[in-house]
């Protein structure tokens, strides 16, 4: 039976008066990859905001590897396994795009000639090899996109957070990069995927869980999900 490397266990956020997330659970087992999705405001980022340390929940818990993490500082949930990309990329815009990945591989590897030779490593694993020497300003979005998945990926992570990774690009663009994270995921790295792209989640993911108003409100394979009412009425309104 696989291990579970992710609880999710009943967590409550609230902002004011607005509750972001409300009771949710969810398990996430090693070596699976995972969808979640949900219309705007969903609570989709604000679970990885949870899972990743930026957010403390008012109730319920984060276990990882069976520690219980929650309100864990972000750099020590880093340490532990947890990388995460985010919607909006931000690089370091002045330095090269070897230099961005070396700040993440420094995390487990002190030694800076060793976090090139790791940063040089993932750049190939992504396909930037060949952009290594651009400054990060200069690359384009989706260079830009899978510079951000590379920093994540230096952190050398066990579980790894995608946030919209495909939003902005093309349907020959998202395919490339589905196959470069169906690679990853043969490499043992568990991954859970936050997107509104239909066409990259469905390749993507063994198991999608629904998010609406704060709530699970489903959770089973592409298949089922894609014919559960509930989640088509979530993303269509209620139909006369």
């Amino acid at each position: 039976m696989a291990e579970t490397l992710l609880r999710v266990e009943n967590v409550t956020k609230r902002f004011g008066g607005l509750v972001a997330l409300d009771n949710v659970s969810l398990e996430v087992l090693r070596g699976e990859r995972l969808g979640l999705i949900g219309p705007n405001g969903a609570g989709k980022t604000t679970l990885f905001n949870v899972i990743s340390g930026i957010y403390k929940p008012e109730k319920g818990r984060i276990v990882f590897k069976g520690v219980d993490i929650t309100g864990w500082p972000p750099h020590k949930i880093t340490r532990l396994g947890i990388a995460r990309t985010f919607q909006i990329v931000r690089p370091l815009s002045n330095l090269t795009v070897l230099d961005n990945v070396v700040v993440g591989a420094l995390l487990r590897e002190p030694d800076i000639s060793r976090a090139r030779e790791k940063a040089l490593e993932v750049l190939e694993t992504v396909g930037l090899y060949e952009k290594r020497n651009m400054l990060a300003k200069d690359l384009n979005l989706v260079e830009k996109k899978r510079l951000e998945v590379a920093r994540a990926l230096a952190t050398s992570p066990e579980l790894l957070l995608l946030d919209e990774v495909a939003a902005g690009l093309r349907p020959r663009e998202v395919d490339e990069l589905v196959g470069t994270l169906m690679e990853l995921s043969r490499k043992g790295i568990t991954m859970i995927m936050v997107e509104h792209v239909m066409r990259a989640v469905m390749n993507f993911a063994e198991r999608i869980v629904v998010l609406h108003f704060g709530r699970k409100i489903a959770e089973g394979t592409p298949k089922e999900v894609a014919n559960n009412p509930q989640v088509i009425e979530a993303y269509l309104g209620p139909q006369d």
